[in-house]
Formats: structure tokens, sequence, C-alpha cells
């Protein structure tokens, strides 16, 4: 699975790419991330590291992932979190970028890419409500951050 999505945010472009090269700020506004916790540093890592609690909810159930990810493309326009575990196994790749572009409204691009074979139609659906929920729910978060 790997999904790019675009979509426009009532908020102003700075502080809309402030709060994507930010891994910690999602969990606030994207439903598919239900915590970020910074981690320790490992050899080879290209940015800052983070362990992720991933979730998908549908009706009563509930899928939960943790994930070690790490910022591996940073820009003043937004950032990309791909999956970096440091326990010797072989894992699913995850990769999570997100992107914001002047413009009146704020043009952003989120990418979220799944190497794995869990995935399917009932999770597809979860993660477009997810995404379109998070449209409105960043413009919110974004203009109530610190402006620097």
């Amino acid at each position: 699975m790997d999904k790019t999505i675009e979509s426009t945010v009532l908020a102003d472009t700075a502080r809309v790419q402030r709060v994507l090269c930010d891994l910690t700020t999602y969990e606030n506004w994207l439903d598919l991330v239900d915590r970020v916790e910074v981690a320790e540093a490992a050899e080879g890592d290209t940015g800052p590291a983070y362990e992720v609690t991933l979730i998908a909810k549908i009706g009563p159930f509930a899928r939960r992932k943790r994930l070690r990810m790490v910022r591996t493309d940073s820009g003043d326009d937004g950032a990309t979190f791909e999956r970096r575990e440091i326990d010797g196994r072989d894992h699913s790749s995850w990769i999570l970028g997100a992107h914001a572009y002047e413009g009146d409204p704020t043009r952003v691009t989120m990418r979220l890419a799944y190497g794995g074979g869990l995935w399917s139609d009932a999770l597809e659906g979860v993660l477009e409500n997810q995404v379109a929920g998070a449209v409105d729910a960043l413009a919110i978060y974004a203009e109530r951050a610190p402006s620097s």
C-alpha cells in the first residue's frame, strides 16, 4: 500500500510546515497516530528517532502497531519519517511523509506507505476517513501552535 493524499488546510503555511516537521505533534491531529515518544538515536539514524504507536479502529475493534521511526528527509516544507528498527529482525516498511506548500489555502501532501501483507480494504477505508478528519484537526492545531 502506498498512498499520497493531497488536500488544503486553512492555516498559515509556515505554522503547518513546523508541525509537519515534528512527529511528536502528529498524535494531536492525526488519529492514525496514537502516541509518539522521542527514542534514543542509533548508529545510522539520519535524523531524530521516535517510538510511534499507530492505531486503526474498525467498529469496536482496534489494532495497534508500535514502530521505531526516524526522520529521513526534512526541509522547510515538511518531513518524511521511516521505520528503522534496531532489533536485528526484518520488519515491514512504513513511511509517513507530510509537506505543506504556499497557497491560499495552504496545500498539503501526505504519503503513507506500508510494505507488509496485512493491509485490507477495510483498513483502506479507515485510513481515508482518518486523513480526511486530519485536515481540519491539523489546521486547528497549527493555528494554536507557537509561531516560532
